[in-house]
């Protein structure tokens, strides 16, 4: 599930992806080079200087256990709408730089 910022996306949509992963891992929310958000399982994926440069933008790492993916995050209409507004801000053009902080 990944959510294409080149369409005319809904915050339903996002809540979809934030509910597709369980909150059992670290995870981070990461929109490509091509305009596509996804969730980055990040035990299994790489973070680094390098990787990072080669997306458009990225969220802070959203750690296991604090709620920001799954079913009961999905359903926070206040928490999706906040992350939809930074991915808003921040697609097509990166108004805060590569790095992305939703504050909560």
């Amino acid at each position: 599930m990944a959510v294409d910022l080149k369409t005319d996306w809904t915050n339903d949509e996002l809540a979809k992806l934030m509910a597709s992963v369980e909150d059992d891992r670290d995870w981070r929310l990461e929109v490509s080079a091509a305009g596509v958000a996804d969730l980055s399982d990040k035990t299994a994926n790489p973070t680094g200087p390098e990787y990072d440069e080669s997306l458009h933008c990225f969220f802070e790492t959203w750690m296991q256990g604090t709620d920001f993916v799954g079913a009961s995050a999905a359903a926070d209409k206040a928490l999706v709408e906040k992350i939809a507004n930074a991915l808003r801000e921040n697609y097509p053009e990166c108004k805060a730089g590569k790095f992305v902080y939703v504050a909560l």
